[in-house]
């Protein structure tokens, strides 16, 4: 599921540099960036996954799990700083501080902590993207938002999966879905 999810983070990125140089739109480039790093954050993990796989989990191989999965949570964590930034930028505000102060980037396996750092990071982010999405009433603004929401919703699904596996496939659908919405409003921007 995470070699989908990294396509599909590609295909953004792609898409907002393709809009960025038609547009010349700032923002499409911190969007750019935040979904190469998304991408690189999610094949990393998912090969890491995957060699520990083939090697029918020998203990020698175990620690790439913690490994992918720490480069994974900091390119996320980078990805939605970039974008919080991004937005703190766009609108002028005098938040800036308290923006970068939601930054903190901490080595951990999967665990709760380190999916709440995140769900605050996207939290910000849709709630941006609803105000946004308020004063605009674009198909465009409502697709953003919803891919935001849809991550926000993943993140949440990953932090219970701490307490039960079933929520494991439910985050990654809801990711994946979330990413399937973004990549939507760039195909409608630069069509």
């Amino acid at each position: 599921m995470e070699l989908i999810e990294f396509a599909i983070a590609i295909a953004i990125a792609y898409q907002a540099l393709k809009g960025h140089k038609l547009f010349k739109e700032r923002t499409l480039l911190f969007l750019n960036l935040s979904f190469t790093l998304l991408g690189v954050g999610l094949l990393t993990d998912s090969l890491s996954n995957t060699v520990v796989l083939l090697s029918a989990f020998r203990r020698a191989f175990l620690p790439l799990i913690g490994l992918g999965y720490t480069i994974n949570f900091i390119t996320q964590a980078l990805a939605y700083g970039i974008l919080i930034f991004a937005y703190v930028r766009q609108s002028g505000s005098s938040d800036r501080e308290t923006a970068l102060a939601v930054l903190p980037f901490m080595l951990f396996e999967q665990n709760a902590i380190s999916e709440l750092i995140l769900i605050f990071l996207l939290v910000y982010i849709a709630a941006q993207t609803a105000l946004n999405y308020s004063l605009n009433r674009s198909t465009n603004s409502l697709l953003v938002f919803g891919g935001f929401a849809s991550l926000v919703v993943a993140h949440l699904f990953f932090l219970l999966f701490t307490i039960a596996p079933i929520f494991f496939p439910l985050a990654h659908v809801a990711q994946l879905f979330g990413f399937l919405l973004l990549l939507g409003m760039l195909l409608r921007v630069n069509a």
